[in-house]
């Protein structure tokens, strides 16, 4: 389900949507996008997260994990390039880099980032996502 907020500075708020199923995970990933200025939605399963992205307002970025309890992410990657082709994707996962594919790994507007990393890592990519005028990202 989508955290819907009140609208702030005439209607306008950056919005993070974050697809993972790990609780603590998810509420730490929340809680760092809202403390670096976006209001942060939390979806458990796929399918909200699709139903949103066909039918709400594009967030500033997404964070997605590479393993989800039953499935890998790919599929929603794909979605959202398919729909957003240059909204910014973070994917904070605990594989290896090398693990994901290249079309995540090469794509200029994805970022990897390891949850073992710690928060710091995570926050820059977060910095370059909701930039509005994006370069390459944090360590390309």
């Amino acid at each position: 389900m989508v955290n819907e907020r009140a609208a702030v500075d005439g209607g306008w708020e950056r919005r993070a949507w974050i697809v993972e199923d790990e609780p603590a995970a998810a509420s730490l990933a929340a809680d760092l996008c809202e403390a670096n200025g976006a209001v942060a939605s939390v979806f458990r399963l796929p399918l909200p997260y699709l139903t949103a992205l066909r039918s709400d307002p594009a967030p500033a970025v997404v964070v997605l994990d590479w393993r989800l309890e039953h499935e890998l992410s790919a599929a929603l990657f794909l979605a959202t390039r398919h729909r957003h082709p240059r909204l910014p994707i973070i994917y904070w996962t605990g594989s290896v880099r090398g693990a994901l594919p290249s079309m995540i790994q090469d794509d200029r507007y994805t970022i990897v980032v390891d949850k073992a990393a710690g928060s710091t890592e995570f926050e820059d990519a977060l910095a370059w996502a909701l930039d509005d005028e994006q370069g390459p990202g944090p360590g390309s």
